[in-house]
């Protein structure tokens, strides 16, 4: 069993949380290996009452012993995590960096921590390396198209299970083989699929073109995944395709617009009932994470003198409805 930091318990995090802190004896009352670090009235609420997941099924409700408001609050308690998992929105990976500088956590209990990014958008891991100077071998990432929605303080619904992904560099050293062993407990034995993958750089391309396509598309129209495959969206999606995978391509990429256009209307009907994070938090007026994705296609197509137009359009777009 591993002792593991969610740093980001917001939607998506407060879920990883939750299946990772499965009591393993029934009369279990605190989970003590699973420490959650998310906004204040969301930590307050689990503190008070517990974190309440709602499942198709019915709700569970855990209890933790641990939920941190900040780092200065993991610095004064008694807990030292061994794999620290980042939830955070993309905008905000370098303020979690500053935040971890400036902490001195980095030399003292996380000195021999991994930091698993599990993150929308591309570049992370090279923004955290560099931004931290931790060594590249205790950084690893993940992808997860698993659906949740923050409905309130100390309350998460589960949207769709979805499938999560991670970078198989997690068993090269003796470490990575107990927090491995340890995450696919977890997720397997509450029925989630979890798999770690050689060709992750494949993969993490594969939830970028889904993410320009559906994340913008939805939260334009403010509606469900499921919009993205009618009739009238079909030469907007295959627009979006098309100039996703142009720029791949530039980048060394071996994929092909129908390849891609099948993934992406593939997951548009597995998840055709979720709620996208992008719609959900241009739905609360806050910032997106478009800068990360339809964002960082276009960044790399002026890299190669590409245009991208309709990815232009959507960023433009989603960016006036923050």
């Amino acid at each position: 069993m591993a002792r593991v930091l969610i740093y980001g318990a917001g939607a998506i995090g407060s879920m990883i949380g939750y299946l990772l802190g499965q009591p393993t004896e029934p009369d279990d009352r605190k989970i003590e290996t699973v420490a959650l670090l998310g906004r204040a009235p969301h930590m307050q609420k689990i503190i008070k009452s517990g974190l309440r997941i709602e499942f198709p099924e019915g709700a569970q409700l855990l209890q933790f012993k641990y939920c941190f408001r900040n780092l200065d609050d993991l610095k004064e308690s008694d807990f030292y995590p061994e794999l620290v998992i980042v939830c955070v929105k993309t905008y905000s990976l370098q303020r979690v960096c500053f935040e971890l500088n400036v902490s001195g956590l980095l030399q003292g209990r996380l000195r021999n921590a991994c930091f698993l990014l599990l993150m929308n958008g591309m570049g992370n891991k090279e923004t955290f390396v560099k931004e931290t100077g931790l060594p590249s071998d205790r950084v690893l990432e993940g992808i997860t198209t698993m659906g949740a929605k923050f409905s309130g303080d100390g309350f998460i619904e589960l949207k769709g299970k979805g499938k999560t992904l991670i970078e198989d560099k997690i068993c090269e050293k003796k470490i990575y083989e107990k927090i491995r062993q340890f995450l696919e407990n977890g997720f397997r034995e509450s029925g989630f699929e979890i798999e770690f993958i050689p060709d992750f750089k494949k993969h993490q391309w594969n939830k970028l073109f889904v993410n320009s396509v559906i994340n913008p598309i939805t939260a334009l129209i403010g509606q469900e995944n499921g919009i993205v495959l009618s009739d009238q969206l079909s030469l907007t999606v295959q627009n979006i395709v098309r100039e996703c995978v142009i720029v791949a391509r530039s980048e060394g990429v071996e994929t092909d617009a129908e390849s891609v256009l099948a993934v992406v209307r593939n997951v548009a009907k597995a998840t055709c009932h979720n709620t996208s994070s992008m719609l959900q938090d241009a739905q609360k007026k806050k910032m997106t994470e478009i800068d990360s994705i339809n964002g960082y296609i276009i960044q790399l197509a002026r890299k190669h003198d590409l245009e991208v137009p309709v990815n232009e359009a959507l960023f433009g777009l989603v960016k006036s409805l923050a």
